[in-house]
């Protein structure tokens, strides 16, 4: 014969708190989720304005002196040649950094996306529950 005192009796009522409770422990997770990503997004776009800015830069540096050899006439070839070569790479490095940084926004703001859905489910979820 078994003791009811030991086997534990739930209620109705602690099943729908454990439920209640779980249900906020995902919202509140899938909030804190997409405010990662946004603050994800806001540390990538500062880090491409930084990387463009030094970029730019070092590319203007290039293209004053590349302008100055061309206002002297008596500036080497071999000097043009390998400013433009390095003037050619910055541009490149430029649209790279640009590509790179929308591949990693698209990625972001998909995932963005895939927890907004995940939070409109759960709410979806609990108004139904409410019926």
């Amino acid at each position: 014969m078994e003791d009811e005192r030991s086997t534990p009796a739930f209620t109705e009522f602690d099943i729908e708190e454990f439920l209640d409770r779980s249900h906020e422990q995902e919202r509140q997770r899938l909030e804190d989720e997409l405010q990662r990503i946004d603050q994800e997004l806001e540390t990538r776009t500062a880090l491409l304005d930084q990387a463009v800015d030094e970029l730019e830069s070092k590319l203007q540096w290039y293209v004053d002196r590349l302008e100055l050899l061309y206002t002297r006439s008596t500036g080497k070839d071999g000097e043009r040649d390998r400013l433009k070569s390095r003037i050619e790479s910055f541009y490149q490095d430029l649209r790279d950094e640009r590509r790179t940084h929308w591949r990693d926004r698209q990625d972001l703001l998909a995932d963005r996306r895939d927890v907004r859905r995940e939070l409109d489910e759960l709410e979806e979820t609990n108004l139904l529950d409410l019926f």
